[in-house]
């Protein structure tokens, strides 16, 4: 074969071989630099005076204090903190829960009924988010929170976990996996962060303007926030009562917080998701109004051993809108890999 056929061939080789790297940084390229463009800069003297509220923190503490076997626990880890919520025999096979932007471990609740005595549950809150440590000199972009929790893992001693990450958790888990492969044995993406579809959301055309409704700083933008991310309004409006105090008092945080994430990109020189080796569930609410459900088949497209889930009459969050349904295809996906 002549050198430069070969040549060529390799090159385009390459070019295949890595474009879902291309891809997560053309994401963040259009999405992240629109957004960033547009919407007003966070007040860093308010963000670095910002102290959490702890009594709103404890608000759902008593709905999993109160389920057998469920303990709260945190360590530190480097600089941080990480607090998380744990259940189950370390005989069982381990299941990490990984919550998405502007959320928390409780998130996670409505699944834990299901997945009990199936599982060791780690739930924790990401860096920065409920309970865990938030520092404003620190970094929160994609690449650290991953190298975070990989090393709390190493810390736990936990291996061969299988993990579900919900849309930036899910950017997370979908990294985790890719970079440390020696810890991640599969993989749940549940509506998840970081590559595009075909088409995409009204929430998205917002972001490119600079209008963000995941950071709301009124009781109205609340109710905006829930209704983009539930499918369900009764849901919606319920969500909105419990959580609004948190999220209004967490507003410059979460502003900072999403600016961090959509700047910090993750390295595309290093392994991304089309790397990813292990088995891989990809599931998606059917309605889900953040990330448009054309990026379930990008992700499916693109991950070698991926299968889809799509789950109708459901928006972004499918383990609150239908916790029966998303514990049992993670059941059966995890133990069928096993």
């Amino acid at each position: 074969m002549p050198e430069s056929i070969k040549n060529k061939r390799t090159r385009r080789r390459t070019v295949v071989e890595r474009e879902g790297a291309k891809l997560v940084d053309q994401y963040f390229d259009h999405v992240g630099e629109g957004y960033l463009r547009h919407a007003p800069p966070p007040d860093m003297d308010k963000v670095a005076n910002w102290r959490p509220k702890i009594w709103s923190l404890n608000t759902l503490n008593p709905w999993y204090g109160g389920l057998m076997g469920v303990h709260r626990r945190r360590s530190g880890v480097g600089k941080d903190k990480i607090v998380w919520l744990e259940m189950g025999s370390v005989a069982n096979p381990t299941l990490l829960l990984l919550h998405g932007f502007a959320a928390a471990k409780e998130h996670w609740l409505p699944l834990m009924p299901f997945l009990a005595g199936h599982f060791r549950l780690l739930i924790p809150d990401l860096p920065g988010w409920g309970e865990s440590g938030f520092n404003a000199e620190r970094h929160y972009g994609l690449e650290e929170q991953t190298e975070r929790l990989a090393h709390w893992l190493v810390e736990l001693g936990a291996s061969r976990v299988n993990v579900v990450g919900n849309s930036m958790g899910g950017a997370i888990a979908g990294l985790l996996t890719a970079r440390h492969p020696e810890i991640i044995s599969s993989l749940v993406l549940m509506d998840a962060l970081g590559l595009p579809g075909e088409r995409h959301t009204d929430f998205v055309d917002d972001l490119l303007m600079g209008k963000n409704r995941l950071v709301p700083r009124d009781p109205a933008g609340v109710l905006r926030l829930t209704d983009v991310v539930f499918y369900n309004r009764a849901l919606a409006a319920s969500a909105a009562f419990f959580s609004a105090t948190e999220l209004i008092h967490r507003r410059d945080v979460n502003a900072f917080l999403f600016g961090e994430m959509v700047s910090r990109r993750p390295d595309y020189h290093k392994s991304t998701f089309e790397d990813i080796k292990t088995p891989v569930l990809v599931m998606w609410g059917e309605e889900d109004e953040v990330l448009h459900p054309s990026c379930a088949y990008t992700f499916a497209r693109l991950i070698k051993r991926a299968e889809m889930h799509m789950i109708p009459g459901v928006g972004h969050l499918p383990m609150i809108e239908s916790p029966y349904v998303c514990a049992n295809s993670i059941k059966e996906f995890v133990h069928r890999h096993l």
